[in-house]
């Protein structure tokens, strides 16, 4: 019986024993390369800018975000871990379909994902990835538009909930707005907050408006557009946007154009037509602003951004079809923070590009 265990020991000790002295000897030497190899894949960021020498760039890319793995340094594992399944050990929680984004005042970059029915909450200070929305009284089920205030207030638009939920700083729920006047929303969309003038703006794209409620009476809402073709008219418009005067930006996705409405909801102007040629649109999307009053809008379609001015003169546009950086595949919607941040969701690589306007002077 002495010889059997004797040998049955010998049986595990020999092959821990030789894992032992494989790890010891090689696991040092991989980890090592393997950390050269991530510092220097970090180090080459492409080094992009539109448009292309010899002119003077306009745009330059940044980078991109689309898990946990771009924010969070990677945790110490066991030699073992490592040497038996290194990837099984390694927990990636990854965006699936971005939509909208937003960012608070502490560099907070919010993306709202519609099928994770979450807000991924990137950190970049702190080097932490965040969620809300994702469990108890504020759950979400299909977020897509997202705005913060100057209170960092989060107001979430979800088309599953055919709502807009309202969390304060702390992600506590406070408020939802499910109506405006007796009519329900059906499909809320893109959301804008207009400080100067208090109030939120809901996209309510099925049914072809606009709703602009109070921020601080949530209940107390209007809105305007029907749908149809003409200058004060939707068809399933999708994304908002205000500028410093309150002028509002409207992606009236089915009519192809940007559409300028004044702070009392009169129409101003179109932007773009339906076409295939530079400074058309086919499926336009987000829509946003940088300091100097630029309108950058997303084409899902095309898997570009335009620039115009405000006389709707294209600028420039960024991006074609494709998984490279600086290329996108179905991108949807768009922000730009007060450092000219340009933050795009490419929804079908499953990230967030980023993008620094680099201003006309």
């Amino acid at each position: 019986m002495g010889k059997n265990v004797s040998g049955l020991r010998a049986v595990w000790i020999y092959p821990l024993l030789i894992l032992f002295l494989v790890a010891t000897i090689f696991a040092p030497a991989a980890a090592q390369k393997k950390n050269e190899k991530d510092k220097n894949a970090a180090a080459k960021v492409p080094d992009l800018v539109w448009p292309l020498p010899p002119e003077k760039p306009r745009i330059k890319y940044l980078g991109s975000l689309s898990s946990n793995e771009d924010v969070q340094p990677p945790k110490k594992k066991g030699w073992l871990k490592k040497l038996i399944n290194e990837e099984e050990a390694r927990r990636v929680i990854g965006m699936h379909r971005p939509s909208g984004i937003a960012v608070d005042s502490k560099d907070r970059i919010y993306v709202s994902d519609t099928n994770k029915g979450a807000v991924f909450v990137f950190d970049l200070r702190s080097k932490t990835l965040n969620f809300l929305g994702a469990g108890g009284r504020g759950k979400l089920a299909n977020p897509y538009g997202i705005a913060i205030d100057k209170n960092d207030n989060v107001y979430v638009a979800d088309t599953g909930l055919k709502r807009v939920n309202v969390y304060d700083s702390n992600w506590n729920l406070i408020a939802t707005v499910a109506k405006s006047g007796d009519q329900q929303i059906a499909t809320p969309a893109g959301v804008a907050i207009d400080e100067a003038r208090g109030r939120l703006l809901i996209v309510d794209s099925r049914n072809h408006k606009i709703i602009a409620c109070a921020l601080d009476q949530m209940d107390n809402c209007t809105s305007f557009g029907k749908r149809g073709d003409g200058d004060n008219d939707f068809n399933f418009p999708s994304y908002v946007a205000v500028d410093k005067e309150g002028r509002i930006y409207v992606a009236d996705t089915m009519n192809f154009c940007i559409k300028v409405f004044d702070k009392d909801f009169k129409f101003i102007k179109r932007i773009g037509e339906h076409g295939t040629a530079v400074g058309m649109f086919d499926r336009p999307r987000g829509v946003a602003l940088d300091s100097e009053g630029h309108i950058y809008v997303v084409d899902t379609s095309f898997s570009n951004f335009q620039i115009f001015n405000f006389e709707a003169q294209l600028m420039l546009y960024v991006g074609s079809f494709g998984a490279e950086p600086g290329f996108f595949r179905l991108p949807s919607g768009i922000f730009i923070d007060k450092q000219n941040r340009i933050y795009i969701s490419d929804q079908v690589n499953s990230r967030i590009q980023i993008f620094q306007f680099l201003g006309t002077n």
